[in-house]
């Protein structure tokens, strides 16, 4: 069974073609050379995997297969003591869990107990001792928490969290509970899309085995009003009549009446589940609500340099954080499967979502979940993706033989189809075009030219709409390569060499944006209250978008010159969830701004790239960082 040091060597070897060096493998991983070489050897007598060894360093000779392994023996112990402590109204005994599993009593007390405290106290939770007696103290609705927690914590979304209540709770029959309430969810009149099913399949589960084993909500529900909440609500009587029918289900299936508290649970769930349409927003959320949301988007579209957003985005965006909301204070959320993925590819749309998610909770006092926050990114993103903003004008040379008739409706059809991303410099004969040089971005011609570095289109002289799809190509090539150049300029300006460490061993994420933070307080890249906004942006959302590199910047500050403060460290450090060897601090300044956006997406892609990262770790000066990461 592989160690998830194992697993990260195979991924990291896995991503590249090249041989890795030992030093840098070792560092990479934070181990020695000589467990390096421990594990090496352990994973080449698996069947599927083979490393090879030159002089070069380590490379796999073919890919690995790098799935999650089973639960290893010790998670198996834990799962198992902590369905017990769930289950159990009376507590568990040390001893008679220890012959359970064929373990020490010392075992559990000394292990597996204490680690279970962690993973419980973080819902609220507590595990009390009494005569080797364990019990697992706190309220009902924060033990389903807690299960809800166990149950998707390794599954993929939702798919596979029956198989992990199964796992938790083997004295219920799950597959078959999913089965009976699956067609009760899929045939309902409420619109559920495949994770708020998902999702709610669940949550609902989960009230059935706590209902089963005789565990009610001692308390009623304060965070949400069910009647308020319903009567915003269009669809309100298909969700009462959803909840009435997995009444009925618990009745006829498990003999189970579902008291009152536990049945508004479910109708709770069920309006946070679902997807809502409404005609008019303002019969359903109060216009305090709406002028604040469409207040913070106008501070997100200030702060990252982008167009306003239009009202119909404003008005579908206003809904979704109004639902959002409800789901926070209720403390349910919806998983994103593929939010880590998009903070890692989509950064600075993911960042624009954690500044939106701070400034609301400013208001509003609630925190939005990582899950949460990728929503939000997910309609920017889109948003963004329609082509929306402003662009730069590409300036054009059109080359035509004989400007009559023919000519002029070429010129005239190409100036109107691109008037908002063309600008026509000049309209040349091909004898002109050869004898003066001219200073464009693109020749569109309808003879053949060579005209050495510049971007041509041949086209007909009466015009097709290949030749307009042609053309609109070549626009997205060069409005790509303008702004690549210009964020490469910028880029580079950033890195100083008095900003510049190596190797700095600190406690944690605070003590290393402090660290950077005085250094650019000294020689005056920021002020005192740059410092703790990087600080308090960390605190909403990790900024380790890679797992070589974090990237701590401000939420609301800015810059007194722009800068990146760097930190490269040969081992690991600990950051959020992640061990990155890089460490860049960005502080811009207000005018530079507009160019946060693209320069933050290349370095991001620049240590998505494991080759290029390898690289990256190689050097040991300022001199050797600065040339490889230009």
């Amino acid at each position: 069974m592989k160690t998830s040091k194992q697993k990260e060597l195979l991924r990291i070897l896995s991503e590249t073609e090249r041989s890795i060096s030992a030093v840098i493998l070792a560092g990479m991983l934070g181990i020695s050379e000589r467990t390096l070489r421990n594990y090496i050897k352990e994973l080449n007598e698996m069947e599927h995997i083979s490393i090879l060894s030159s002089r070069e360093g380590y490379r796999l000779q073919e890919k690995a297969k790098t799935q999650e392994d089973a639960p290893s023996e010790n998670e198996s112990r834990n799962r198992q003591v902590l369905s017990d402590l769930l289950t159990s109204k009376d507590g568990v005994n040390a001893f008679d869990e220890a012959e359970r599993l064929f373990v020490s009593a010392s075992t559990v007390i000394n292990s597996i107990i204490p680690g279970l405290k962690g993973i419980v106290k973080e819902y609220d939770l507590r595990i009390e001792s009494r005569n080797y007696q364990f019990s697992l103290k706190g309220s009902e609705r924060n033990k389903r928490r807690l299960i809800g927690y166990l149950a998707t914590s390794n599954s993929y979304c939702f798919w596979g969290a029956d198989e992990s209540l199964g796992q938790l709770f083997p004295q219920q029959d799950i597959a078959q509970m999913t089965q009976d309430l699956y067609p009760v969810l899929q045939e309902s009149g409420v619109y559920l899309n495949d994770y708020s099913r998902n999702n709610l399949m669940v949550h609902i589960l989960v009230i059935l085995i706590r209902l089963q084993s005789g565990n009610h909500l001692e308390e009623p529900e304060t965070r949400v009003s069910t009647d308020g909440l319903l009567e915003s609500l269009l669809g309100r009587e298909e969700i009462k009549a959803l909840a009435d029918q997995i009444s009925d289900n618990f009745k006829q299936n498990y003999g189970i009446e579902i008291p009152e508290r536990d049945y508004q649970q479910i109708l709770i769930l069920i309006a946070l589940s679902a997807e809502h349409e409404t005609v008019d927003i303002r019969s359903v959320i109060s216009q305090e609500f709406i002028c604040n949301v469409a207040s913070i988007l106008a501070l997100v579209a200030e702060r990252y340099c982008i167009p306003e957003f239009d009202n119909d985005f404003i008005m579908q965006f206003i809904l979704h954080i109004y639902y959002a909301y409800q789901r926070c204070a209720y403390e349910m959320g919806i998983p994103n499967p593929v939010g880590p993925q998009l903070k890692k590819d989509y950064a600075p749309v993911y960042d624009m979502a954690v500044f939106f998610a701070h400034s609301f909770s400013d208001i509003y006092q609630v925190t939005f979940s990582e899950d949460e926050i990728a929503f939000i990114a997910f309609h920017f993103g889109a948003y963004l993706e329609n082509g929306k903003q402003n662009k730069e004008l590409i300036v054009c040379t059109i080359v035509v033989e004989s400007y009559h008739a023919f000519s002029k409706k070429l010129v005239n059809d190409i100036k109107e189809t691109f008037s908002d991303r063309l600008l026509v410099r000049n309209v040349l004969s091909i004898s002109r075009f050869l004898q003066h040089a001219t200073l464009s971005d693109l020749v569109i011609t309808t003879l053949p030219v060579d005209s050495e570095g510049k971007h041509i289109v041949q086209v007909s002289p009466i015009i097709t709409k290949k030749n307009l799809e042609d053309i609109r190509k070549k626009l997205d090539e060069i409005e790509t390569e303008k702004k690549q150049r210009h964020t490469r300029t910028f880029f580079q300006s950033l890195f100083h060499e008095e900003l510049y460490f190596r190797n700095i061993d600190l406690p944690d994420e605070e003590a290393y944006i402090r660290f950077m933070g005085e250094r650019c307080l000294e020689h005056g890249y920021v002020k005192e209250a740059f410092i703790e906004d990087v600080i308090l942006r960390e605190g909403v959302s990790s900024t380790a978008f890679t797992d070589a590199l974090a990237m701590p910047h401000a939420i609301r500050q800015y810059a007194e010159r722009s800068f990146i403060c760097v930190i490269h460290n040969s081992m690991p450090i600990h950051w959020g969830r992640k061990h990155v060897h890089f460490i860049f601090m960005v502080g811009i300044t207000r005018e530079k701004m507009k160019y946060f956006t693209p320069a933050f997406d290349l370095v991001v892609d620049l240590f998505n790239s494991t080759n290029r990262t390898i690289e990256l770790l190689k050097t040991g000066t300022f001199e050797e960082f600065l040339s490889r990461i230009s």
